[in-house]
C-alpha cells in the first residue's frame, strides 16, 4: 500500500487527478481539512485573501499527499478544536504556534513568520524619520487596537518612552486616526497593515523593522491531531517539495505577496 501511495503521489505531481484512472483515484485517502472561513473577523480584502490563501495551500498539500480532501470552512476559533478532537485531520488557518497549543495539536514545519510593524503617517515619518525603531521612539502618539498583543506591549513601555497611547476598537480605526493627523504611528500586525496601506494611497507607510519579540509575532503552521505523526511527516515532505519547485512561493505571491519576500 505504501508503494502504491508513493506511485500515486508521483503521478499526481506530474499530471493531476483529472487524468488518472478512476481505480487510482479511488485509492486516495479521504481527509477532512479545517480551513479558515472567508470573512472571519472582518468582511474585508484581508479576510478574503487569507481565507483564499489557506484554501489554496490546503488543496495543494492534499494533491501532494495523494488524498481526496473535503474542506470545512470554519471560524478561526473552531479550527484547533476540530483538529484536536479528530473531526478534521488537517487544519490550515493561520495558526500561530504557542506552548499552550503545543499540548493540544501537532505542528508542521513553519509556513511563514507573523510579525508586527510600526505604521506612520507621511507627516510623522518626515518628523521622526523613516528609519525610527520602536525602541527608540519618544514623545509620539500611537493609535493601537485595545486588547491586542501590540496594545499590551505598548502599555508596558509607554511610560518609560513617553508615548501617548490612543486605544481604538480596530486596526481600521487606528489607520483612520493616522490619516486624520490625530496619531503619529500605529503598531499593528503586518498582514492587517498591508491591506490598509493599499487604501491609504501613499499617505502612510511602514516604519522600521518587523518585530517578533514580546509576543509581537511568531511562526504560522499547519496543524494535525497529536496522534498523527505519520501524516505530519507527509505534510512536511509536501511542503518541502512545494518550496523546491516554486509552487509555495507562487501561492504566496498570488494572495499575500509580502509573505514571499
Amino acid at each position: 500500500m505504501k508503494r502504491l501511495r508513493n506511485l500515486l503521489i508521483s503521478l499526481i505531481a506530474l499530471v493531476g487527478t483529472s487524468v488518472l484512472p478512476q481505480t487510482a483515484v479511488a485509492e486516495l485517502r479521504e481527509l477532512r481539512v479545517a480551513t479558515l472561513r472567508a470573512g472571519d473577523g472582518a468582511a474585508s480584502r484581508e479576510g478574503k485573501a487569507i481565507a483564499d490563501l489557506n484554501e489554496a495551500l490546503a488543496r495543494e498539500i492534499c494533491l501532494r499527499i495523494a488524498s481526496r480532501c473535503t474542506l470545512q470552512h470554519l471560524p478561526f476559533a473552531e479550527i484547533i478544536p476540530a483538529v484536536e478532537s479528530g473531526r478534521a485531520r488537517i487544519g490550515i488557518g493561520n495558526v500561530l504556534r504557542t506552548p499552550e497549543r503545543d499540548t493540544r495539536v501537532l505542528f508542521s514545519q513553519p509556513l511563514w513568520r507573523s510579525s508586527s510593524r510600526l505604521v506612520g503617517s507621511t507627516a510623522s515619518i518626515r518628523s521622526f524619520g523613516s528609519e525610527i525603531r520602536l525602541a527608540d521612539l519618544r514623545g509620539a502618539r500611537l493609535a493601537v487596537e485595545i486588547g491586542t498583543q501590540q496594545y499590551r506591549y505598548l502599555q508596558e513601555v509607554a511610560a518609560a518612552q513617553k508615548l501617548k497611547l490612543i486605544g481604538t476598537n480596530s486596526v481600521e480605526e487606528s489607520m483612520a486616526l493616522l490619516l486624520q493627523g490625530q496619531a503619529d504611528f500605529s503598531l499593528m500586525p503586518v498582514r492587517s497593515a498591508y491591506f490598509l496601506l493599499l487604501d491609504a494611497r501613499g499617505d502612510a507607510a511602514f516604519v522600521g523593522p518587523a518585530l517578533v519579540d514580546h509576543g509581537l509575532g511568531g511562526s504560522v503552521h499547519v496543524i494535525l491531531p497529536k496522534s498523527d505523526g505519520a501524516l505530519r511527516q507527509e505534510v512536511d515532505v509536501a511542503l518541502d517539495a512545494m518550496r523546491a519547485d516554486g509552487t509555495f512561493q507562487r501561492i504566496l505571491r498570488r494572495y499575500m505577496p509580502f509573505l514571499a519576500d
